[in-house]
């Protein structure tokens, strides 16, 4: 039977919303929640910014600890190669982060 993947952006676009900010624990328990009902991949942000990178290793720990079950944690940058080198080095540990060429 077919199965439907969902991908949830309330950490990286959802925040963005006017009037709408969630604390780094605020995040944190979104990525938590939707572990428990069983979405697919969480977008946690930018994780090649500054203020950022902090967040992102603490995802990355709690992921690699279990705490997100099988949520696969996703960032967003530029497709350029020093941008996509930046947050594996500062964030991400070869187990929790690949890399994807671009499709076009």
């Amino acid at each position: 039977m077919p199965r439907v993947h969902f991908l949830d952006v309330t950490n990286r676009d959802g925040v963005q919303t006017a009037r709408t900010g969630l604390s780094k624990f605020g995040k944190t328990m979104v990525n938590f929640y939707l572990a428990q009902l069983g979405v697919a991949q969480s977008e946690i942000g930018f994780p090649f910014l500054f203020h950022e990178v902090p967040y992102v290793k603490a995802q990355v720990a709690l992921a690699e600890a279990g705490a997100f079950g099988e949520l696969r944690l996703s960032g967003w940058c530029r497709g350029v190669p020093q941008d996509v080198a930046r947050p594996r080095r500062s964030a991400c540990s070869t187990t929790t982060c690949r890399s994807r060429r671009p499709t076009t």
